[in-house]
């Protein structure tokens, strides 16, 4: 049976005194996820936050009880607490799988704060018959869908294709199902956002990822409205693109492309 790995999974807040970085972890995930491009942009003198979102680093039941407003809040709380912290006018932000809906959510709301954005495998819709599924699942009474038994089992373990990553992951095992709409509900939400956001955008994917397919980074790069939008494809990397094989290449983009759009965007408040 699979179990959470042994990895760390606290938040992470590491000051500096340089440009603001905010890294959102995936749905049923940790800061674990986002802690090597944490690290990496803090020793680039980075003032970077990573936070553990409401519901997640303790059991399925418990997440299952937020919702995606509840996830929302707790990323926006960091957010703040991030721009108050460090003094910086603007924030970039890298958000993986679930918590990159979330930066583009932050982004819509916050349009001349949010500086760039860093998007890994954002799950703008589950499949065709597992929405299918879901929809069918919400009717159902309530005891039955909040169950401790309303859960589903990850195949195979985390999505990534370093087998000590694999092994070390904190993230739970298993998806509450009443989560799994929620994850459907905010991404409807920030798929009706996405004409208006104009943040220059990163999209990231590993091309094993079989989470979330990769020609979905195509699609959001067609709907977003921004006037940059620039694309990483990892051919080895599976979903958790921050934790696997190509990470070091992968940090190095987001460093590179976050310090090119904050001087841009300096560059354009200077008179």
């Amino acid at each position: 049976m699979q179990v959470p790995g042994s990895g760390d999974k606290s938040p992470i807040f590491l000051p500096g005194r340089g440009p603001a970085a905010l890294c959102l972890h995936g749905f049923s995930g940790t800061p674990y996820e986002t802690a090597p491009l944490a690290h990496f942009l803090a020793a680039a003198g980075f003032f970077v936050s990573s936070p553990l979102l409401a519901g997640h680093g303790e059991t399925a039941v418990v997440l299952g009880k937020t919702c995606w407003q509840d996830w929302l809040d707790s990323a926006e709380a960091a957010f703040n607490r991030l721009r108050a912290e460090s003094g910086q006018p603007a924030v970039a932000i890298a958000g993986f799988s679930m918590g990159g809906l979330l930066a583009l959510r932050l982004a819509r709301r916050h349009p001349r704060i949010v500086s760039a954005l860093a998007l890994m495998a954002p799950p703008l819709r589950l499949p065709r018959r597992d929405e299918i599924l879901m929809r069918v699942w919400r009717r159902l009474p309530s005891f039955v869908r909040r169950s401790r038994f309303a859960v589903v089992k990850k195949r195979g373990g985390s999505d990534v294709s370093d087998s000590a990553n694999r092994a070390e992951n904190p993230a739970l095992a298993e998806m509450p199902l009443a989560g799994v709409v929620e994850l459907m509900e905010l991404a409807r939400a920030v798929r009706d956002d996405l004409g208006s956001i104009i943040t220059p955008t990163l999209l990231v994917n590993g091309e094993r990822d079989r989470t979330v397919p990769p020609e979905s980074s195509l699609d959001l790069a067609g709907r977003l409205a921004s006037s940059v939008v620039e694309r990483l494809q990892l051919p080895r990397s599976g979903h958790l693109v921050g934790v696997d094989i190509e990470r070091a290449r992968f940090c190095a983009t987001v460093k590179d492309f976050f310090t090119r759009q904050i001087q841009a965007g300096t560059n354009e408040r200077i008179p």
